[in-house]
């Protein structure tokens, strides 16, 4: 080595020193810079700047008063005045399908688009807040809100490392942590210590009611009414007239009887078949007897008095099927012819 190189190896080391120097501190800034996302949340999962803002900024305290708050009575809400505060956030989590089918799987939880938030006033649990971001707005909005002390006061100890699990099936409140559940709030579960994650037996969610063909049977029912009563009506409007027609034609057949009960009247005759009429009470036909006519020049048969007569205005009385043919008139009788006298002869002479 030569005494050029010591120098050069000195500048060297001084500058790799430097190097590590810039780096380490480089490192150090990202972890600071990384330190306040992680404090940000009570429990694991982020907590993304919309809902931090919506929690400090008194927005949520507001819409929990126009929903939650009193009446305009004053009375039936929660008053939540200037002592209101905000616990830690919490980012919430289900099951996955294959936990929920009690599979064996190394991602039995997955993340859900809820945070919640404890509330206190004056220093006591009032409920649990649970916010959701609107995905049509990207804002954070309020959920629901929970009235129970328990609640509140059991999720401010979420451990920081624990992913909280909300189990809707049996309302429990679940830690898991390193593959082991802890109940913070354990509702119909039955758990009392901590288990195993792969030792739960867990049930899905009941599935939503499916529709049925009839989607407002109210509806429907209201129409079987209104036709039902349509067609009542229409019954009791046409009975009558129906009544009517029926009756009409006896009311036809009475005064027609009546009619024909008349003496002399030409209805009567008319009206009643001749059926109705018994032979006995009809009268029978005279024959007309011939009267020889005298001999009248011309050898023309006279005629009868009978044939001078003009005809009577009396309707022709129908007889029976069973009345007597009317007797036929019998032919006058011929006179014989006249002898002629005969003529003189002609004269020869002449």
């Amino acid at each position: 080595m030569t005494r050029s190189s010591a120098p050069r190896r000195g500048v060297l080391l001084r500058a790799a020193g430097a190097l590590v120097a810039v780096i380490g501190l480089a490192l150090g800034m990202l972890g600071l810079a990384a330190a306040p996302a992680g404090a940000a949340s009570q429990s694991l999962g982020s907590v993304p700047e919309v809902v931090s803002a919506y929690v400090s900024s008194g927005a949520m305290v507001a819409r929990l008063n126009d929903v939650y708050g009193p009446n305009a009575s004053g009375t039936a809400g929660i008053r939540f005045d200037d002592t209101t505060k905000a616990g830690p956030i919490s980012r919430v989590y289900e099951w996955t399908a294959e936990r929920l089918a009690n599979h064996a799987t190394d991602h039995p939880v997955q993340l859900t688009n809820n945070w919640v938030v404890p509330i206190t006033i004056g220093g006591t649990s009032v409920g649990l807040a649970t916010i959701w971001i609107n995905p049509q707005t990207v804002d954070a909005e309020l959920a629901e809100f929970t009235p129970s002390a328990k609640l509140g006061t059991a999720l401010t100890t979420v451990p920081a490392a624990a992913a909280l699990v909300r189990d809707p099936v049996t309302g429990a409140w679940l830690a898991l942590e390193k593959g082991t559940v802890t109940a913070l709030v354990a509702g119909k579960s039955g758990i009392t210590k901590p288990v195993p994650v792969g030792s739960l037996k867990l049930s899905p969610a009941a599935a939503p009611p499916v529709a049925s063909t009839e989607p407002n049977t109210g509806l429907a029912l209201a129409i079987g009414i209104v036709s039902l009563v349509v067609i009542v009506i229409l019954v009791v409007l046409l009975m009558p007239r129906r009544r009517r027609a029926e009756n009409a034609p006896v009311a036809e057949a009475a005064i027609a009887a009546g009619a024909a009960r008349e003496p002399g009247s030409a209805a009567s005759a008319a009206a009643v078949p001749a059926a109705a009429v018994p032979a006995a009470a009809m009268p029978a036909d005279k024959p007309a007897t011939p009267k020889p006519a005298g001999p009248r020049p011309g050898g023309r048969t006279p005629t009868t008095a009978s044939a001078a007569k003009p005809a009577t205005s009396k309707p022709p009385v129908s007889r029976p099927a069973t009345s007597k043919p009317p007797a036929s008139k019998p032919p006058a009788p011929k006179q014989p012819p006249r002898p002629r006298t005969p003529k003189p002869p002609a004269d020869s002479d002449s």
